[in-house]
């Protein structure tokens, strides 16, 4: 099939991948042995998009990854939505992602273990229907006894008292089933000391509770219309152009990202994402210090994507974009709704009074292209922010429900807090990892580390408030990897030092550090091996296709080390080059009982801000608008 009219960063339409399904299956001889692990588009190298151009035929690429059951093999494959197959490869002792398929058909299993039922009557629950299993990777040491190259997941369990209710509220303590997910055999069963059942429920559906707090309506009325357009995953917005992405693995992607400035069209970067998302738990009893997941590379964000007519945030004129993903059994599955898009008023742009009086303001809108998954309890909102200053901003938002654990009502639990009786959250962490593939005025680019800091009292600082700054130019990977430092307000810059501005110096943007954290797993356990890109916060790469998660391309069960940390180990140059910078950022959860039952949204991020690519600010054309104040006259105030 040849496409001529969607651009080459397109998704893959629900079409192209029933019809790459089908070639695969025929080239390569797959059965009911082998489930398809992922499919994604195989993006066309910068070269192939510089050169092509609207109109131009061409044919899509997909690469496929196989999980061949029966002999515990990875495969890899590129294939044409014209079937021409382009490469395939075993991948010798990898691990395929866990697949919705195989957590179904496990808990369907270790419901029907004798020895489940046998667990379960024993703690006074006669139906394994009313009990929730969740299927987790063993993010720690795998049993010795079924320690043999398997991959297994274990089940935490729950019991849903109630029909409707918070089965959270009610977890089951102390047992587990342990499965083989390619033969569907439970493997172990863990059966361990008995606690009570916390009992005091969690309500918070609105039926379920009364909900007495009301506000007057809010509206927002844009009887003209949205300012932006949509033209198939392309997005016109302000100054601003950019593409959509979607993929199976990372979810929400941004594609091919301009600004007109002043009728010269700038590119800032060519792909931005969220590559990866670990949570580590910090609390050691056995319900609780196997739950390190992986849930980009070893679930696949991206099939988790809530369909919005379910339930959005936005507010105004919204316009949405669908997605679809192929299942391990090859079918494929639309997701309606997938990403939101909408402009929002963002308060003050900027603003002056003249010593005459005279006022000068501008409102600031920006453009919110959004996604929202929900895996298990967690609640994960990725929203990407286009700004009428020229910066981009990234901003998790993280809600739902905490994990919990069960045990005797207060038990000393020093890594968990009680927020009822019984029923305890246990401390956890949550590290992102941006990867972010700029392209700041072309793709020779270098990144530089900025520090402030100050001379002691002397000739250079003879008041004791002078400081300044100091630059440092990374020269080769290993060098570039770096830790955020309050003490120095330290921050770094891409630059293209080929490109210079009014001012003779590189045009670039700067990486505002939002929140965050430091990893508290230890490097040499299990986890911290595996996701050994959690201890520095700053990585740069030379650009590499293959080069695309920070720890590696099949985190599940993998013995530790891949990734960034043996990338860089060949410290390649990274200076005027096409490189990658990969921001880690993340959350140190201590559970407050305000989480409880539902977790109030927190917030974390970061923003590129331009840094002398432009002549002066972007704000400064901004026109004003006439709002509407309450007293119903048009006016200028900037309220």
């Amino acid at each position: 099939m040849v496409c001529v009219s969607a651009h080459p960063l397109d998704p893959l339409s629900a079409a192209e991948q029933e019809s790459l399904v089908k070639a695969a299956r025929a080239a390569w001889k797959l059965d009911h042995r082998h489930l398809i692990a992922m499919l994604q588009l195989d993006e066309p190298s910068k070269e192939f998009l510089n050169n092509w151009k609207i109109g131009d035929a061409f044919i899509r690429n997909a690469r496929i990854t196989i999980w061949d059951q029966e002999k515990a093999m990875v495969s890899e494959g590129v294939i044409s939505t014209s079937g021409e197959v382009k490469s395939y490869k075993d991948i010798p002792g990898a691990k395929a992602p866990v697949l919705a398929i195989e957590s179904n058909r496990a808990i369907e299993i270790a419901r029907k273990d004798q020895r489940v039922i046998d667990a379960l009557k024993k703690r006074g629950i006669n139906n394994t229907d009313d009990v929730h299993m969740e299927t987790w990777p063993i993010g720690a040491k795998i049993p010795d006894y079924i320690d043999d190259g398997r991959r297994v997941i274990w089940t935490p369990m729950w019991h849903k008292r109630d029909k409707d209710g918070n089965f959270y509220a009610h977890p089951i303590n102390g047992l587990h089933a342990i499965v083989d997910i390619d033969k569907f055999e439970v493997v172990g069963i863990e059966d361990d000391e008995q606690t009570p059942i916390p009992q005091t429920a969690g309500p918070y559906r609105e039926s379920q509770q009364e909900s007495l707090v009301h506000l007057k309506e809010l509206s927002i009325h844009q009887p003209e219309g949205p300012s932006f357009s949509v033209n198939g995953w392309r997005i016109d917005w302000e100054r601003w152009n950019f593409r959509v992405g979607f993929d199976q693995r990372e979810g929400l992607v941004v594609h091919d990202i301009r600004f007109n400035d002043n009728g010269t069209e700038r590119k800032i970067g060519h792909r931005l994402s969220i590559a990866e998302l670990v949570i580590p738990y910090g609390d050691p009893s056995q319900g609780s210090y196997r739950k390190n997941a992986f849930d980009t590379g070893e679930y696949g964000l991206g099939n988790f994507t809530n369909s919005l007519t379910l339930g959005c945030d936005c507010l105004g004129e919204i316009t949405y974009l669908d997605a679809a993903v192929t299942e391990g059994d090859g079918k494929v599955r639309e997701i309606k709704n997938a990403i939101c898009m909408h402009e929002e008023d963002f308060g003050i742009l900027w603003k002056h009074v003249d010593i005459d009086g005279h006022p000068e303001v501008r409102r600031s809108r920006r453009f919110v292209l959004s996604s929202i998954v929900t895996i298990n309890n967690y609640e994960y909102g990725y929203y990407w922010y286009f700004y009428q200053d020229g910066n981009i901003e990234f901003e998790a938002k993280l809600t739902g429900i905490v994990l919990t654990l069960g045990d005797t009502p207060h038990a000393v639990h020093p890594s968990a807090t009680e927020i009822e009786p019984g029923l305890f959250a246990p401390y956890h962490q949550h590290v992102f990892c941006a990867r972010l593939d700029l392209d700041v005025d072309g793709p020779n680019n270098s990144v530089i580390e900025v520090d402030s800091f100050a001379h002691p009292m002397g000739p250079k600082n003879p008041h004791g408030g002078a400081f300044e700054t100091s630059e440092t130019v990374f020269k080769d990977e290993k060098s570039a990897q770096r830790l955020y430092d309050l003490m120095k307000s330290r921050y770094w810059k891409i630059v293209n030092p080929n490109k210079k501005n009014h001012m003779g110096k590189p045009v670039g943007y700067k990486l505002i550090t939002g929140g965050n954290s430091y990893p508290l797993t230890l490097p040499e356990s299990v986890l911290g091996k595996r996701a050994g890109f959690m201890y520095q916060h700053l990585w740069v790469t030379k650009n590499t296709e293959e080069e695309r998660y920070p720890a590696g391309d099949y985190p599940f069960q993998h013995p530790g080390g891949d990734g960034l940390p043996r990338w860089t180990q060949a410290n390649r140059s990274i200076e005027n080059t096409d490189v990658v910078m990969w921001y880690v950022f993340g959350l140190n959860h201590i559970p407050r009982i305000e989480d409880w039952p539902v977790m109030p949204v927190e917030r974390l991020g970061f923003t590129l801000k331009p840094m002398g690519f432009f002549k002066r600010t972007p704000a400064m054309d901004v026109a004003p608008n006439k709002a509407v104040c309450s007293c119903g006259s048009n006016c200028n105030c900037g309220h």
